[in-house]
């Protein structure tokens, strides 16, 4: 799969040591692009998707805690002054953190949910705008099924949180499409990453990829091929709007 159009782009990935994010970083060095691999925590997991990306292209490894205006700034400027700009911001820094339910959840997880699926959204997508205005690029942010249908046992306030992402895309796609910028989302299903091995069983997950009609869990993979079209020429006429990874999982009309 290659999209000719991103060879030689500047893509920037937040939260690209693991999961959907490094699959999405090395992804896009195989079209090509000079790509920025963000991580807060998990620096080896970086430099192990930097090692990768670096077989294809170039990039440049950016730790930031996007919960924070300062460093969120800091990182985006850094990547567009090595880049030589940014053509493509994908914001998929996010947790669940942890299972608590409405009922007990305490206040400070409720806002350290929203900080780190929200307000990281907003902070990146700020600090890049100028960029992308200059280069006319696009944004794709990273949501989840969990948005659609308030998530699992535990995950409510995390699923709230993912559809204010959701009506986040809507709004800043209205707003930047007088720039030329598009902005779209990816809202996965059940993917085998590193998240769900952390939030969730080994029969919970046979359970969904049994109830799956294509037969499986995703893949980082699966989710990245939908980020990268959006990405592209490919879809130079879609903002505003999401593709649903899931396998068929949650369908709609």
């Amino acid at each position: 799969m290659i999209y000719e159009d991103l060879k030689g782009k500047k893509v920037l990935v937040t939260g690209s040591s693991s999961g959907i994010g490094a699959a999405t970083a090395v992804m896009f060095s195989r079209q090509g692009c000079f790509v920025g691999v963000h991580y807060f925590r998990t620096k080896a997991g970086a430099e192990k998707t930097l090692e990768q990306v670096k077989k294809c292209s170039d990039g440049v490894l950016l730790c930031a805690d996007m919960r924070e205006p300062g460093q969120v700034r800091q990182i985006v400027e850094s990547f567009a002054k090595q880049a030589g700009g940014i053509d493509v911001l994908v914001n998929n820094a996010g947790s669940l953190i942890e299972r608590q339910p409405f009922e007990t959840a305490t206040l400070e997880y409720h806002e350290d949910v929203y900080a780190t699926n929200v307000r990281s959204v907003f902070l990146a997508t700020q600090a890049a705008l100028p960029y992308l205005r200059k280069s006319r690029g696009n944004i794709v942010n990273i949501g989840s099924v969990a948005g659609h249908n308030g998530g699992g046992e535990g995950s409510g306030l995390y699923a709230a949180a993912k559809a204010a992402v959701a009506t986040e895309t809507i709004a800043m796609a209205k707003e930047f499409a007088r720039y030329g910028v598009r902005v779209n989302s990816v809202f996965p299903g059940f993917i085998e990453t590193r998240f769900h091995q952390r939030f969730s069983s080994d029969q919970r997950r046979r359970k969904v990829a049994a109830e799956t009609p294509l037969g499986r869990n995703g893949t980082a993979e699966d989710v990245a091929k939908a980020v990268l079209f959006l990405a592209s020429e490919a879809a130079d006429f879609i903002t505003g709007e999401y593709i649903a990874v899931n396998g068929g999982l949650y369908m709609r009309a």
